[in-house]
């Protein structure tokens, strides 16, 4: 791994160097003094409720090697000092994206950004050293702060672009300048900061705009929105991807071995056909990795000899994760987070289990805005044929409870959800858990595994 000279790093983020020795250098940027690794340089970032500065010696405590701070500190250790450690984060990504010359692919959606990203790294990397962002940081942080680690050790780079708001893509994207840019999907997520879903869907194309000189969109030919995103493409090649008959890569007959945890589905293009196997039991990480063999195909790679990378696809923690649960039971955790779309697609998950009692527990949806209520009743009705039990926490849920008959219970709070759970499961039941990260539905996952 190449070192980052602490000389450069200051130039570059248009800081003042101070202390000695001049020609120290890091292994990387931290910005969280609890997960920071020895040899690391930490950036002390200020927020609304929280200052970096505070933590600077539990950073120096776990190995600091050097620090950028917004004032002048006793230190021992050579250090930069800026006047703003948010515009010096923006300015360092920028100089270290300008000097990469690697193949950089941008991944912005609505769902399945995390888990595509993870897949793509995996194929990438049968090709040669391949960079990617670290778990889920695409938001206004966490994308610098990716770009940050950038160096020309890597063949590829994969940055996951987030929004909660409008403009974050564009401003993103403008940073990551990608030569690939790929769009999973647009729903209904994030209307609070969004407004619409025609918000949101003009929000993901933003990432087009940045498409380098040459670069190419790889977009979802099943969605509504794909003649929209193409126009925004602006003439420059497009890669299509999905179940539709006329996407250049096709995904095609998934299917889902819940006991073994497996996921199998066959791809074809060219004429070409690829039977291919991951873990997993959602069919829409069938998808997801269709769209990542869309990002290689883009990048003129052998799409049978990358295939063989899927077993080796860790897909993201509390992304329908299968366990054994109370009494013989299954428990599929899907706690991470959840909007209208990927509620759905857990539903959808629980369609294909047959012979078993499927219990669904949910948590709310959070960031709805003015369509919170409708949407949930929606969810309720989407669920009414495919699950045996629909069991929920949050008021939200109790207008749509009607439409879900005697399949639906409301639960004043998970510890009475879990009483009941351990009075009724069985080694005939399949329980999926999931709701938005911040109902906290992680809990009665937990709980339930054994």
């Amino acid at each position: 791994m190449n070192l980052l000279k602490l000389e450069d790093i200051a130039i570059k983020g248009e800081g003042k160097l101070l202390g000695t020795p001049l020609d120290l250098k890091v292994k990387g940027v931290s910005i969280d003094s609890r997960t920071l690794e020895k040899g690391e340089l930490f950036l002390a970032l200020k927020g609304p409720s929280f200052d970096g500065h505070d933590f600077i010696e539990e950073a120096l405590k776990r190995g600091a090697s050097s620090f950028v701070v917004e004032k002048k500190i006793e230190s021992n250790n050579p250090y930069i000092l800026v006047k703003d450690s948010y515009k010096f984060l923006n300015l360092l990504a920028k100089s270290t994206r300008e000097e990469f010359k690697g193949n950089l692919v941008g991944v912005t959606g609505s769902n399945g950004k995390t888990s595509t990203k993870e897949i793509i790294f995996s194929l990438l990397s049968a090709e040669g050293i391949c960079h990617k962002t670290p778990g889920n940081r695409n938001n206004q942080i966490g994308v610098p702060l990716s770009l940050s680690s950038l160096n020309q050790d890597f063949l590829f780079s994969v940055i996951e672009i987030g929004t909660s708001s409008v403009g974050e893509i564009k401003n993103l994207s403008e940073l990551v300048r990608p030569n690939i840019a790929l769009i999973t999907n647009a729903t209904e997520s994030h209307l609070e900061g969004l407004g619409s879903i025609e918000s949101v869907v003009k929000e993901k194309g933003s990432i087009l705009d940045s498409l380098q000189n040459g670069g190419i969109a790889v977009l979802p030919r099943d969605s509504e929105f794909f003649n929209y995103w193409s126009k925004m493409a602006r003439g420059r090649k497009i890669v299509s991807f999905g179940f539709h008959k006329d996407s250049q890569i096709v995904l095609r007959n998934p299917t889902v071995d819940l006991i073994q945890n497996s996921l199998i589905f066959e791809i074809s293009y060219d004429k070409e056909k690829i039977k291919c196997e991951m873990q997993g039991i959602g069919t829409h990480n069938a998808l997801n990795a269709c769209s990542a063999f869309a990002v290689a195909y883009a990048l003129g790679l052998d799409l049978k000899k990358l295939s063989e990378q899927l077993s080796k696809v860790t897909l993201p923690y509390r992304r329908l994760s299968v366990h054994k649960s109370l009494r013989n039971s299954i428990v599929i955790d899907d706690s991470y987070n959840a909007n209208p779309d990927s509620m759905k697609r857990s539903l959808d998950v629980m369609t294909n289990i047959s012979g078993r009692k499927r219990i669904f527990i949910v948590g709310e949806m959070k960031e709805l805005g003015e369509k919170e209520e409708l949407l949930h009743k929606e969810i309720c009705e989407y669920a009414y044929l495919k699950v045996d039990e629909f069991l929920c926490i949050g008021e939200l849920w109790e207008g749509g409870l009607k439409h879900l008959h005697e399949k639906g219970k409301h639960f004043d709070s998970k510890l009475t959800l879990l009483d009941y759970l351990k009075e009724t499961i069985d080694s005939d039941c399949v329980i999926l858990v999931k709701g938005s990260r911040s109902t906290g539905m992680d809990f009665i996952a937990d709980k339930l595994k054994v």
